[in-house]
């Protein structure tokens, strides 16, 4: 594991929140000022404004510099395009934001992973390579283009939402429910995790299209039980058999709460109708309050292979819900981009369906389950090359 490819899985960004905002006019010239940061034999912390140097020390900064160098080699050029900058590397590109304050000082800097170059076999081979267990799958108008175990049922996480949102756009193309119905919000509903609804009043006026949306785009999880209590858990299973019974996210959470293992033992090791009195003991259970650091739970899961989500993909990829977050691909190299991911200690799922400009179809899956915390970015980096060689026509 190299120790670039970790650090910049993180976003870097240090300032006040002035300083994040545009860019002051004349502040000075972004290209040059990270054309210098890769260039310059030393890294100097007179080139950052104080409250970055707070967060980040210049030699941190210097050491993710030259973590890039020995990995990605020289430095090549800067491109902006409409006010985002990629630092081209001999073998990588890496997005990047900058914000300088009224002295042209560094004021904020966000380096928003790594696209390696290479080719789709090079980039499949870089998460076959990972440890524990991976499953890729890269289709172009539904034909294989790449694989890696696309059958292997595999801990998905929140991907599995995408059978939530199946059933909920079924629903509405049968007449049962409208995009723009609204259903008050309602104490039940509340569960812990991602999210901004958790803590909204009772009797909060929502619609389904709104809870679709901050279901997808941010993953947000009172607004996934609220669509499973709206459209029936009963709605849901028969898309994802495996996954019946389908337990709500804060059913999940109160299964894998350390507090409650003799609940997820009996989950772990219950056929179907045990499976569904687990449910019933933790209708009255309090949400936990978090989990250890480094605790991993993939056996109390939604699981899913990589050919079932690109499935899902191409029931629902088109609707509104799907195109609000890009995920890890570049929207500017697409005419649509639809995403969802998942994420947990020991889990990360990542599903994308893309258009290129000349109408080409794909869908990118890529799952990576292990038995402890994962580099998020050892998966997400060449994740993005495939999306990258994909836009680029190559394979």
């Amino acid at each position: 594991m190299k120790l670039v490819s970790v650090l910049l899985g993180m976003v870097f960004i240090a300032g006040s929140a002035a300083a994040a905002e545009a860019q002051p006019a004349g502040a000075g010239d972004p290209s040059a000022t990270l054309t210098r940061l890769f260039t310059a034999e030393t890294v100097e912390a007179d080139w950052f404004d104080a409250a970055f140097l707070a967060t980040v020390p210049a030699d941190q900064i210097a050491a993710i510099l030259d973590g890039l160098a020995a990995e990605f080699g020289a430095f090549q050029a800067v491109e902006e395009d409409g006010g985002r900058f990629t630092v081209e590397l001999e073998r990588a590109d890496i997005p990047t934001d900058i914000v300088l304050d009224q002295d042209g000082r560094i004021a904020g800097l966000v380096f928003d992973g790594v696209i390696p170059h290479g080719t789709l076999e090079e980039h499949l081979a870089a998460i076959t390579a990972l440890p524990g267990d991976t499953s890729v799958l890269v289709l172009t108008d539904g034909e294989v283009t790449a694989s890696h175990r696309p059958d292997a049922v595999l801990a998905v996480g929140s991907v599995a939402k995408l059978a939530i949102l199946k059933a909920v756009n079924y629903s509405v193309d049968n007449g049962v429910l409208a995009w723009d119905q609204v259903a008050p919000f309602e104490e039940q509903w509340r569960s812990g995790g991602s999210g901004q609804i958790h803590a909204w009043p009772e009797g909060t006026p929502l619609t389904i299209a709104t809870l679709a949306n901050l279901m997808v785009s941010i993953s947000d999880n009172t607004a996934t039980d609220a669509l499973i209590d709206i459209v029936g858990r009963a709605a849901v299973e028969p898309l994802t058999p495996r996954n019946t019974p389908f337990p709500t996210t804060a059913e999940l959470f109160k299964i894998k709460a350390l507090e409650n293992e003799e609940l997820r033992a009996a989950w772990v090791g219950g056929d179907l109708r045990a499976r569904r009195i687990v449910l019933e003991r933790a209708l009255d259970l309090p949400l936990p309050g978090g989990q250890p650091a480094g605790r991993t739970t993939l056996d109390v899961e939604w699981f899913m292979s990589a050919s079932e989500i690109c499935a899902f993909l191409d029931e629902v990829g088109d609707l509104p819900a799907m195109h609000i977050n890009a995920g890890l691909a570049n929207p500017d190299d697409w005419q649509r981009v639809a995403y969802k991911g998942g994420s947990e200690p020991g889990l990360l799922a990542l599903a994308t369906a893309v258009t290129d400009t000349t109408g080409t179809d794909h869908c990118v899956v890529a799952i990576w389950n292990d038995d402890v915390p994962l580099a998020d970015a050892l998966l997400e980096a060449p994740y993005r090359g495939i999306l990258r060689a994909l836009a680029k026509g190559g394979s």
